[in-house]
């Protein structure tokens, strides 16, 4: 990444622990991400921030939830119960417990853990779908997702339970879980697994508080096949290039 990535960024994309930019910046603005950069971040050597436009969308993308919400027009997702359902509206009050109920039950993987690297593009990923301002997640939120990725704060994910086209709802659910402050996390100190509200406890991260709409927004989506795609492009790049220069000194 060049020194352009760091210039003018705004105090909330300062390193959280000395309150300097110690690492460059990669700023996503749900758009412009390539496969190569996302790979890149599995490093842990670059932060990441939002763009200012990515900013305005999702504040406005959440304000359309809001109004909703204000008006008691009935929306699925929003209001309403999920799959069969769908025809039981939710009363104002437990909107939010229906959000984490929906992440609670989604949490049903299996399997190894998937690695902090592998982790670490999930969730630069599904922030950076979040940036298009699609979805209704809050700002407040998107910002400490983005905290914990800078801190290498990364939830325990099991491998397995991606239902493909349907979207990767078990392990965002998971990834989702561990932000909430439940389940468990990586400590990026020891590497060690531990409970996810001790580690972002320890490391002066706030946990993500659903509100209407903002389970969906955290699961509704294939970042896991997304990311695990974009390293195997990556990394086959890399396999012919060797191939190439072997051949070439061959």
């Amino acid at each position: 990444f060049s020194q352009d990535t760091i210039k003018n960024a705004p105090k909330s994309c300062l390193n959280h622990h000395s309150g300097t930019m110690s690492k460059p910046i990669l700023y996503l603005d749900g758009y412009s991400l390539t496969p190569k950069e996302l790979y890149n971040l599995q490093s842990g050597n670059v932060d990441i921030a939002l763009t200012p436009d990515a900013e305005e969308r999702i504040k406005a993308g959440r304000e359309v939830v809001d109004r909703i919400v204000e008006s008691k027009e009935v929306v699925y997702g929003i209001n309403t119960g999920f799959g069969l359902f769908s025809n039981v509206t939710v009363s104002s009050d437990k909107l939010g417990e229906l959000q984490v109920n929906l992440i609670r039950s989604h949490s049903s993987g299996v399997g190894e853990p998937l690695s902090p690297q592998r982790t670490r593009m999930l969730l630069a990923l599904r922030i950076n779908v979040l940036a298009k301002g699609h979805s209704g997640i809050s700002f407040e939120n998107c910002l400490k997702m983005i905290k914990a990725f800078n801190a290498g704060c990364m939830p325990m994910i099991p491998c397995k339970g991606t239902v493909g086209a349907s979207g990767d709802l078990a392990p965002l659910s998971h990834l989702a879980l561990g932000l909430m402050g439940e389940g468990k996390m990586f400590d990026p100190e020891t590497g060690a697994l531990s409970d996810a509200a001790e580690v972002l406890k320890k490391n002066n991260l706030d946990p993500i508080i659903l509100g209407a709409k903002e389970g969906l927004a955290m699961i509704n989506g294939t970042q896991l096949i997304a990311a695990l795609g974009s390293e195997a492009v990556s990394r086959s790049f890399n396999v012919a290039r060797c191939a190439d220069i072997a051949t070439a000194l061959s």
